[in-house]
């Protein structure tokens, strides 16, 4: 029997790793740590993740073992793969390393993308509702007016008597449509490729992201996600064994918002020169509320930073949970309103017409 397939039964693991995403990377983490804890080295805990993966991972994984195996550490094989392993991945691994508590480290990390993963997906949740809404009704009515209207307006227009102004209206939609259509339908498409490609360059993230902070539901969404995803980061990094620069430097690249980056760069610079965290974020009382500045220097003075974020940190995942269905029960009334609007605009044009002709005949 190989030595792979001995090992595999001791660990009573089933590893199934395929696409690189949050899931994936949280499971490779939670894989190294339990491999870690039961013994095994890192090019044996490789070796197994790398037969049990599959697609880009397995390539990946492949390479990092020929890394660590010709004298490399973990840490430094992983760095060469940034789009695979984020700076907190590595930089967790490297505290392992360097502190002798990587099998803990990992753990740590595990939860952290555990979490991550959860507070992106309620994000995405929230937003997905809407969109499908709005979506299905842009489909319905391209439907209609590609193959609906065309067959009953020229009823209304044969009939010899006068007609709803809604009715008129829709007549001419119906006209409008006809004739532009297929321009008007690839204009709509272009509008959306182009601005799903705007929002996602660099250079208009201080405008997308300034809207985000400041419109209603939408900035309490955007302000907890962030200060969950800094307080966990941060907290999982100082855990590890990181200092507070060096943990600060990989928490400002693991937030997405643009303001956050910007404020956690210059508290970082003033950490440098001496002061604390919980002073300088008092700077920056828009972005991190005066309970985030309290906390973190009780957390300072007692010793238990980041216990204190991470305590932090479940606060505002919390807060982020309650922010999207406050979202939820906010927009699901309006889309109603506007879906109810829509089809009682089409009833009333087409069946107004139909009964008015009854009403003639019965005459």
């Amino acid at each position: 029997m190989s030595k792979n397939k001995t090992k595999k039964p001791a660990l009573g693991m089933d590893i199934s790793i395929g696409g690189i995403n949050p899931t994936t990377r949280a499971l490779l983490a939670k894989h190294l740590a339990v491999m870690q804890k039961a013994g095994l080295t890192i090019t044996e805990s490789l070796d197994i993740i790398e037969d049990s993966a599959t697609g880009r991972m397995k390539n990946v994984i492949r390479k990092v073992l020929a890394s660590v195996k010709s004298g490399n550490t973990l840490s430094e094989s992983m760095s060469r793969y940034p789009k695979v392993f984020s700076g907190i991945f590595v930089s967790s691994v490297y505290a392992g390393e360097t502190s002798g508590t990587l099998d803990q480290n990992l753990e740590n990390l595990a939860e952290q993308l555990e979490k991550e993963k959860e507070l992106i997906s309620k994000v995405k949740g929230a937003m997905l509702y809407p969109i499908v809404v709005l979506v299905a009704a842009f489909v319905l009515g391209i439907a209609m007016s590609f193959f609906v209207l065309p067959k009953i307006i020229p009823l209304f227009e044969g009939l010899k008597t006068e007609l709803p102004i809604t009715t008129l209206w829709l007549i001419r939609f119906s006209h409008f449509v006809s004739d532009h259509g297929t321009g008007l339908f690839l204009g709509i498409v272009a509008f959306v490729v182009f601005f799903v490609w705007l929002i996602k360059q660099k250079f208009v993230h201080p405008v997308t992201h300034l809207f985000l902070l400041h419109v209603p539901i939408l900035k309490s969404i955007s302000r907890n996600s962030n200060l969950a995803r800094f307080a966990r980061t941060l907290g999982t990094l100082l855990k590890s064994g990181l200092s507070i620069d060096e943990a600060l430097e990989v928490t400002e690249k693991s937030l997405e918002n643009y303001y956050y980056q910007r404020a956690l760069l210059k508290v970082r610079k003033r950490i440098s020169r001496g002061s604390t965290l919980s002073e300088n974020l008092q700077a920056y009382h828009k972005l991190f509320p005066k309970m985030t500045a309290k906390m973190i220097l009780v957390g300072e003075q007692s010793g238990k930073l980041e216990d204190t974020l991470l305590y932090l940190a479940n606060f505002y995942e919390v807060e982020v949970d309650n922010s999207t269905k406050s979202l939820s029960t906010a927009i699901e009334p309006i889309l109603l309103i506007f879906i109810g609007l829509v089809v009682g605009f089409l009833a009333l044009s087409i069946i107004t017409p139909i009964y008015n002709i009854t009403g003639n005949i019965r005459g």
